[in-house]
């Protein structure tokens, strides 16, 4: 299988990949918030806002270490974790890091990823049958046969 099938093979896991990399910027704004100093940060879906010894306030939010979380998305991903619709959520570093982690777990034992094994697994099983064979195994029988003078002369 070539690389560009095996990259098609991948589309399938798409929804999978945008939920991982949500969660990913969750949990990279909760280490901004610790590098920050803040306690908590309130998010709705224009704007975040940091609040510890001073207060940020953002339509998204870059760390110090160039990751970009934006209040849309952090929005959606905090309604779908917290399980519940409010017109704007507030969280501690610690419920962040722990909504993060039951996420992951919970992500860990899902049917998408157990669907993105199933075709790692497909696609990373060699396709070319001579592969697959041990060396050697290709060569002729006539090959592999010691060769043998057909004449009984001595060479001269």
């Amino acid at each position: 299988m070539d690389t560009l099938k095996k990259a098609g093979a991948m589309l399938a896991h798409l929804d999978l990949f945008h939920h991982m990399l949500d969660l990913r910027g969750l949990l990279q704004l909760a280490a901004h918030m610790e590098d920050r100093g803040d306690r908590v940060t309130l998010i709705n879906p224009q704007t975040i806002t940091l609040i510890g010894t001073d207060m940020h306030n953002d339509a998204q939010i870059t760390t110090t270490k160039g990751a970009t979380i934006q209040a849309t998305t952090a929005y959606r991903v905090l309604q779908s974790l917290k399980g519940h619709e409010a017109p704007e959520y507030a969280v501690t570093r610690e419920e962040l890091a722990a909504l993060n982690a039951r996420a992951v777990a919970e992500l860990g034992d899902s049917d998408a990823l157990r669907a993105f094994e199933a075709t790692l697994t497909r696609i990373s099983a060699p396709t070319d049958p001579a592969a697959e064979r041990p060396a050697g195994a290709s060569r002729g029988r006539r090959a592999a046969e010691p060769e043998t003078s057909t004449t009984d002369q001595p060479a001269a």
